[in-house]
């Protein structure tokens, strides 16, 4: 963080604030850590807008040997909530102008328009206190060093973050400690007896949420915020993401138990409105607790919305293709496309017909050689085989003819008509 000045003239008079200013990216303002295992002795301070139970808070501590401080000076621990950084940071549309060039700026209020050097000197405090390259201003002020010269009206204004001063102390504190998430309290929050939500559990909810009565909704609501979030987690993001509009009409989403849960996956409540299967995988991810089974059970719950949103979809993509049944009729055949995508995209570079028997890359020479053996004997077989039909077909074709031969009744020998005597002829036969 660094200093910044804003400063802008109001009347006869100028209001100058040396604030601490944060980057573009409000979440850098510190660096939470994860993996806090607490130790006895911990001294722990809970930051601004973090969400969790005082109540269970108080019990953990006793369990676990730490303490709850309200100073971050004497807190070995810092804890950070989803909340903190929009509960001590605010930001305004400013425009700026170069140092040089507003101090030439003040230096004309003060010589041509009697401004007070109390205004004079603030100014120049806050500056020598930072040393800025700019000076933040608001458009009132922008335009009317325009109108005297001093500066071109800038075409548009920037976001500017800064903390409110009530909280500049904590944050100088808290400064080169230990800082993490409050998941990492939440997750143990409820203790070893709480209760984990099983399929059987969650069907059960389910039922409570689809009654037209809102005091099953509350308590549905309420065996939420009291289960064991880690071996809960996929079901309790199902729920809330199928029945937001329920929950959203319901008081018990501002109970401090409630909005801990749902602080653990690293929400507000109002973000449950736009929560669906995608980021629902997301959140368990970032938690490392996505596993395979979680996977199908996401799958198999969520089956319509990914078909529906299947192209641009961050958890499944489509790697077959099949026609349907009435293209399979058509084309009198089966027929499966592969589909191909470029590297870390959505982009599909290829589309081929599956092949029932792929080839496989040969790893080694030993492999091959068992491969082409197997092949040879393969090919033997097949010819021993061919073999043998050849000789049973024509073991049936003679005994076929043999039968054949038997069935038909021997012709008197024929002597073209010739008359058989016992004269001797002329004739000499051939």
């Amino acid at each position: 963080m660094e200093q910044i000045v804003i400063c802008n003239r109001n009347g006869d008079a100028l209001d100058v604030d040396l604030l601490y200013g944060i980057p573009n990216n409000k979440n850098d303002i510190y660096t939470v850590g994860k993996g806090y295992t607490p130790a006895q002795g911990d001294s722990i301070y809970l930051m601004p807008g973090v969400n969790i139970p005082r109540v269970k808070l108080k019990d953990l501590a006793l369990n676990l040997g730490v303490k709850i401080v309200r100073d971050p000076e004497r807190a070995n621990v810092i804890i950070s909530g989803k909340a903190t950084i929009n509960k001590i940071t605010c930001g305004r549309w400013l425009h700026s102008a170069k140092t040089e060039d507003f101090t030439a700026y003040v230096e004309w209020l003060k010589t041509h328009m009697g401004f007070d050097m109390y205004y004079t000197d603030k100014y120049d405090t806050a500056v020598a206190a930072c040393n800025p390259e700019k000076i933040y201003i608001e458009y009132s002020t922008a335009r009317d060093m325009n109108d005297k010269g001093f500066m071109a009206l800038p075409g548009y204004s920037s976001s500017v973050h800064f903390v409110e001063d009530e909280y500049k102390d904590i944050l100088d504190d808290i400064q080169n400690k230990t800082i993490f998430d409050e998941s990492e309290l939440l997750s143990m929050i409820n203790g070893d007896d709480a209760v984990t939500i099983t399929p059987e559990i969650y069907e059960q909810l389910v039922k409570m949420f689809q009654s037209s009565d809102q005091d099953n909704h509350i308590m549905a609501m309420e065996i939420m915020a009291n289960s064991n979030y880690i071996d809960s987690a996929l079901y309790l993001l199902i729920l809330l993401e199928r029945y937001a509009n329920r929950i959203s009409d319901c008081h018990t989403k501002n109970h401090v138990n409630f909005k801990s849960m749902v602080s653990y996956f690293n929400m507000t409540v109002k973000e449950i409105a736009w929560l669906d299967p995608d980021k629902i995988a997301k959140h368990l991810m970032n938690l490392g607790l996505l596993t395979k089974d979680w996977t199908h059970v996401l799958l198999q719950e969520e089956a319509e919305w990914f078909i529906r949103n299947i192209a641009h979809s961050s958890t499944f993509s489509v790697k077959e293709i099949v026609p349907t049944p009435e293209v399979q009729t058509a084309i009198n055949d089966s027929y499966t496309g592969v589909v191909e995508y470029a590297i870390d995209s959505k982009d599909v570079t290829s589309v081929t017909e599956s092949s029932i028997f792929p080839e496989r890359e040969v790893e080694s020479e030993e492999e091959e050689r068992v491969i082409s053996a197997l092949y040879m004997e393969e090919q033997i077989e097949d010819q021993l085989l061919e073999e043998a039909i050849t000789r049973v077909e024509r073991a049936d074709l003679k005994e076929q003819l043999v039968e054949l031969e038997l069935t038909i009744e021997p012709e008197p020998e024929s002597n073209n008509h010739q008359i058989e005597t016992n004269e001797p002829t002329d004739i000499d036969w051939f």
